[in-house]
């Protein structure tokens, strides 16, 4: 059973998933700045240019402001990307780092291993998804352990019967025949039980 801490250094774990979570948050933000922007300067401006629009002097230099004050909400609006995209990277981790976890380990149980569990970081998210696949794992290890367990008892039973068979010729040949039945199916099972591991 893993005891080690489960650690990931890397930050894209899922490439797919995660450029298009942050470009989907870059594109938030953009909107959100352009219309809380456009509505702001629409109802100043549009006042503004009420009260002023008749007097040339006023016009031109009410102008240049305009400009000005749209050019620097370029800087902001470059800034708020960047953070927007590293936030985003650091978010999506917390999403995609528990996922591609449970993918390894997925794989591991398709192989037979049931000797894991899944384990996350305290800051991740999916935790619950985590206890469920560990219940899930618990389970099926009990249930393959018990069927070991069986096969033990039913192979000891067909070997009794197989010595109390050599002792006593005279049984029938249709005992003898469900005795290598039985043998049979110990070994199927046994074959398909050894393919997980328990510990």
């Amino acid at each position: 059973m893993e005891s080690k801490k489960y650690e990931r250094k890397q930050y894209i774990v899922d490439k797919k998933f995660q450029y298009k979570f942050v470009l989907m948050l870059i594109f938030f933000i953009f909107l959100t700045v352009l219309t809380v922007s456009f509505t702001t300067f629409y109802v100043i401006w549009q006042n503004v240019i009420e009260e002023f629009f008749f007097v040339p002097e006023a016009s031109k230099k009410l102008g240049d402001i305009y400009l000005c004050t749209s050019e620097l909400l370029v800087l902001p609006l470059a800034v708020l990307a960047v953070i927007g995209a590293v936030a985003g990277i650091f978010i999506s981790h917390r999403i995609a780092g528990p996922v591609y976890r449970i993918k390894k380990v997925s794989e591991e149980i398709a192989k037979g291993n049931l000797s894991i569990n899944v384990k996350f970081r305290k800051g991740d998210e999916l935790h619950d998804l985590a206890d469920s696949m560990n219940s899930m794992i618990s389970g099926v290890r009990t249930l393959v352990k018990e069927d070991r367990s069986a096969i033990d008892k039913i192979a000891a039973v067909s070997e009794k019967l197989t010595a109390d068979l050599k002792k006593q010729k005279g049984l029938k040949e249709e005992v003898e025949k469900t005795v290598l039945e039985l043998n049979g199916i110990v070994k199927v099972l046994k074959k398909n039980s050894g393919r997980f591991k328990t510990e």
